[in-house]
Formats: structure tokens, C-alpha cells, sequence
């Protein structure tokens, strides 16, 4: 036999790999998958690994057809369900949707709010019958069902398959930190008028109260413009801050600008918002100040000035603001939904500070380990002196020592020396060989290394360190490697360690960054998702480039000398 292996067994092999492969990343791809969701997919029945496609309509107000769906439920039969239930369903809540009346109908589409309303309210009267009903014959089914349906079932369906973008108060904060609502005493369609494109404004009563609802189409043209003339009730160049725009968004996707005029300027926004929520929010747009230094969220958009000249110029005590609206195509509105939770951790944390602490920690940790255990490793497997072997086992018994032991005695030594509330106690001690892990995978590695390499060294006149550092380092990189890979793993992961030696919010690490930016968001998972996707993916960036030493570097600590 030539030794080949037969290609069934191969072909069974590389399959269970594939198969173990796709069962080992399926939480990865569970974790990606929720980063990219709205919290609204995430509080829903219905579990789904990957997040709803977006849709850039090109008209609003629209009704979403994928918020309800009817389909037939576990405890009723397929035969009955397709044979009375679905009819009776169809048939009775279709007659109660049919006679509701709402002025917001107007211009949606019929047969999908029709759709979404029918099963929407199926959904609410599913809780409130109880299972004989569902199980009896038709005429008592469909009894049941018409003294069952009440209007607001039908008005809370509405509101939960109802999009629309529209706009509300305008309020300025100044310099003192007082708030002056620009759109005091008017309604909100008599501040708001259409400066450019197919649209229209129309007053509406929604659940943050009276609103300027903009019915747009953008299907023929790419932008629709929105303008305000508010009054100006502070000198702007010294006491203008901030402006806060109530808005809801519709969820289409499509980009937002924001651009103000007043003395002269044209500002505007430098990052667009993305038209992704379906709620009432306040977008916040924000001149340069301190706070975009400061450790808290930037939970606004910076303003910068975009032009100069007189037709921005609308007097000392007014300014105009403009709202436009931009249409997004698939691509474009995938990239917004992907990255838009990314953004608001970024915009929540300040995460370049907290990632320079991680990676100084990080290289400061594998420079000192690799520095240190090496020399130990070198003195343990090359030297001989008296009591070596006991050493050795010495060091090897500190691994059975649980961390929790030595945590109070190494916090009050640390603290003796001055250093709480320093970085000092996070890395200055790999530099004195604590990592005993580290020591006894160098030692068993530079057993390995030929005599003749250290006795050549030493005819040329080399003497322990020389030959430390000129025969046996040059031989260690893929077990260095693999020891630089478990230090960063320990040290990026660090979460006690830290939590522990630091209180100042300017040294945090990554790890304790990322949990105090999470402690108070319990429920938005969507955003503890996007965090801890951004502390994974260095990881396995670091394993995917340093695989080969890493597999090089396991297989050299078993060879024998």
C-alpha cells in the first residue's frame, strides 16, 4: 500500500471539519448577526439569527409589511387552520378593518395595511380567547371573533405598521446651558415648509404628540429639502451650543442633513443620521467645545461651517434651518444598518483612549514576558546550578495557586509602593517572570536546541547572555509567538485586574471601558452585541496572522533534546 488514504475517508473527514467548523462559528455569526439588528427585531417572538433587510422605500408615510405575519399557530391542527380558522379570521377581522376609519389611511397601500391590520389583531385576540374557541366549529368561532375585535386592536395594529418621517419642536441650547424652545406657541406644520422636491406637510396627533408628518416621494428625485425660519433668541457667535431636532424617523434608510444659516455661515452637519428607527427621537447637533474631548457619550453630531456669504444672512435674531432628506439605494442602506450600532458605541464610548490603554498594556505585558521568562527558561534549561530542579518545580507549583489568594496581598504591596489608580501594577510586573506558564513553554522549547549551537557560541567568545540572546532568542520566535499570543489574550480579556488597581475613567482598559458603557443597557442588546464584537474581532485577527507560529511554536515544545 502506498499509504493514501481512501477517498471515502477523506471525503468523510473534510466533511465532519465543515460541519465542525459551521457548529463553532455559529455564536460568532449569532454574535454579528445581533450587532447588526434594531432593538425592535431583538424584543420580538420570533428568533432569527440574522437581522431584517432594510428597505429604502421611496415614498413615506408607507405601511411595513413585515411587522406582522399570519400564520398558523402550534396548538391548531394544519387541516382546521386551512379549513375554518384562516377563513373565519380572514373573513371577520377583515370586515371590523374594512369599517375602521383613521384620517392616517390615506394614500397607503390597501391590501397590505389590510394584511398587517388582519393579522395583527389575530395576533392580540390569540391571548385573549381561550382554546375552546379556537377548537369549537365555525359559527361560534366566528361569533367569538366579531364580539372579541375593538377598535383599539385595530388602532394599535395601525400604530405598530405605520411609518412615517416627521418633524416637532426645535430647541437651542446656549452656553449657560438654558434651553429656548425656538417653536414655542406654533404648530408644528406652520414652522416647517418645503424648500425643495416632491413633498408635502400635513398635521398629525402621534404618541410624542402634534407633529409635522412629510409625505415625500423620492422616486423621481434624490433629495427633498426641508426649511424653518426660527427666531434667534441669543447672540449666536458667543452663546450658540447646541440644537435639538425632534424627529421621528420612518425607516427607510435614507440619509439626513442638517444645515443652519444665520450671520452670514452656512453650517451643516458633518456626519449624516440615517433614517433606521421607527420612534420619536432628538437629534442633536452640536458646535466644537470641550466635550468633544471629555470622557462622556457624544451623543450629538458636530457642526462645521460648510460656506460664507450674505444669502445666509437672515438678520441678528433669526437663523433658518434646513432638514434634507437623501435617498438611499440597497447598498447604501445595508452599510447604514450594519454599521449603525457601531457608531453609537463609538459615539457612547471613548474608545480609541480605552483601545491605546489596551495596547499599551498589551506590548508592555509581551515585551516584559517574552524579556523576562525567557531569561528564566534560558537559566532553567541550559545552566547548570545548584538546587535547579527544585527552582523549577517551585515555579511550576505557583500555577496551582488560585489568583484569588495573592489578589489582597499584591493590592496592599501595590498600593504601599504608590501605585493605585497607575497602570504600574498591570505591567510592570511581567518584566520580574510571573507568567510561570510562559517560563516552563520557553524551558521545554530551548531543550531542544542543540549543543553544538551553544558550545560553536561559545568558542566564539560568547558568554551567557550573548548566547541567550544570539542563539537560543533567534530559535524561540514560534514559541515567543505563542506565549505573545497568550499574553494578549490575558491581558485584552483583563477584566479584574483593572476593576481592581484602577479608578480613574481616563485609564481604563477596553474590557472595563466596554462593561461600564454596558452596565446601564441591560435591555439593549443590540448595543452590548456591537461592543463585544469590537473587543472579539482583534482576537481573531491576532490568531488568523499568527496561526502558523502559533501551531509551530506547540509542536517545538515537544521536541526533546
Amino acid at each position: 500500500m502506498d499509504g493514501k488514504r481512501p477517498f471515502w475517508q477523506s471525503t468523510l473527514l473534510h466533511a465532519v471539519l465543515i460541519v465542525g467548523s459551521l457548529v463553532f462559528a455559529l455564536p460568532f455569526v449569532w454574535l454579528i448577526g445581533t450587532s447588526w439588528k434594531l432593538d425592535k427585531e431583538i424584543q420580538t417572538d420570533r428568533i432569527t439569527l440574522m437581522p431584517r433587510r432594510p428597505e429604502p422605500r421611496p415614498s413615506s408615510p408607507y405601511v411595513d409589511d413585515g411587522v406582522y405575519e399570519l400564520s398558523r399557530p402550534e396548538d391548531i391542527p394544519a387541516d382546521r387552520w386551512d379549513g375554518v380558522v384562516r377563513r373565519a379570521v380572514d373573513e371577520e377581522i377583515g370586515k371590523a378593518v374594512d369599517a375602521w376609519s383613521d384620517p392616517r389611511k390615506g394614500g397607503l397601500d390597501r391590501e397590505a395595511l389590510r394584511r398587517q391590520l388582519v393579522a395583527g389583531v389575530f395576533k392580540r385576540l390569540r391571548s385573549l380567547l381561550p382554546t375552546e374557541v379556537w377548537r369549537g366549529d365555525e359559527a361560534s368561532l366566528r361569533k367569538s371573533l366579531a364580539a372579541a375585535i375593538r377598535p383599539d386592536q385595530i388602532s394599535d395594529s395601525f400604530a405598530q405598521v405605520y411609518r412615517c418621517f416627521s418633524l416637532g419642536k426645535v430647541v437651542l441650547k446656549d452656553s449657560d446651558r438654558q434651553l429656548h424652545d425656538l417653536t414655542a406657541n406654533k404648530k408644528p406644520e406652520q414652522v416647517w415648509t418645503v424648500a425643495a422636491g416632491e413633498a408635502r406637510i400635513e398635521p398629525q396627533s402621534l404618541s410624542e404628540g402634534d407633529v409635522a408628518v412629510v409625505r415625500y416621494d423620492l422616486s423621481k428625485n434624490e433629495r427633498v429639502e426641508l426649511a424653518a425660519d426660527l427666531p434667534l433668541p441669543i447672540a449666536f457667535d458667543s452663546k450658540f451650543k447646541r440644537l435639538d431636532v425632534a424627529l421621528r424617523p420612518d425607516e427607510t434608510w435614507h440619509s439626513m442633513n442638517l444645515f443652519i444659516e444665520v450671520g452670514g455661515k452656512l453650517l451643516r452637519g458633518k456626519t449624516p443620521k440615517y433614517l433606521g428607527e421607527d420612534k420619536g427621537l432628538e437629534y442633536r447637533y452640536q458646535l466644537p467645545s470641550d466635550d468633544d474631548t471629555a470622557l462622556v457619550p457624544h451623543r450629538y453630531v458636530l457642526l462645521e461651517e460648510a460656506d460664507r456669504g450674505p444669502q445666509y444672512d437672515h438678520g441678528s435674531d433669526k437663523m433658518r434651518v434646513r432638514v434634507e432628506l437623501v435617498r438611499s439605494g440597497v447598498p447604501r442602506a445595508y452599510w447604514a444598518k450594519a454599521t449603525e450600532n457601531y457608531k453609537r458605541v463609538f459615539d457612547e464610548v471613548p474608545f480609541w483612549r480605552y483601545l491605546k490603554t489596551s495596547a499599551f498594556l498589551a506590548i508592555m505585558n509581551i515585551v516584559g514576558g517574552a524579556f523576562a521568562c525567557s531569561l528564566a527558561a534560558y537559566a532553567f534549561a541550559r545552566l547548570q546550578w545548584p538546587g535547579r530542579e527544585l527552582c523549577f518545580y517551585l515555579v511550576l507549583a505557583t500555577m496551582m495557586i488560585p489568583p484569588q489568594i495573592t489578589m489582597i496581598p499584591s493590592f496592599v504591596i501595590y498600593k504601599y509602593l504608590g501605585w493605585y489608580n497607575t497602570l504600574a501594577p498591570l505591567w510592570v510586573p511581567s518584566f520580574f517572570a510571573i507568567n510561570a506558564f510562559g517560563i516552563f513553554l520557553l524551558r521545554q522549547a530551548m531543550k531542544g536546541i542543540p549543543r553544538d549551537l551553544e558550545d560553536a557560541a561559545r568558542i566564539d567568545g560568547c558568554g551567557f547572555l550573548r548566547t541567550w540572546w544570539h542563539v537560543a532568542m533567534p530559535l524561540m520566535k514560534p514559541t515567543l509567538a505563542v506565549m505573545s499570543v497568550f499574553t494578549f489574550l490575558y491581558v485584552w480579556n483583563d477584566f479584574l485586574g483593572p476593576l481592581i488597581y484602577v479608578n480613574d475613567q481616563r485609564l481604563y482598559p477596553l474590557a472595563l471601558g466596554l462593561f461600564a458603557f454596558m452596565a446601564n443597557r441591560e435591555t439593549e442588546f443590540a448595543w452590548i452585541m456591537a461592543g463585544a464584537m469590537i473587543m472579539t474581532l482583534p482576537v481573531i485577527l491576532l490568531f488568523f496572522f499568527a496561526q502558523r507560529y502559533f501551531i509551530q511554536g506547540v509542536t517545538m515544545t515537544g521536541v526533546k533534546g
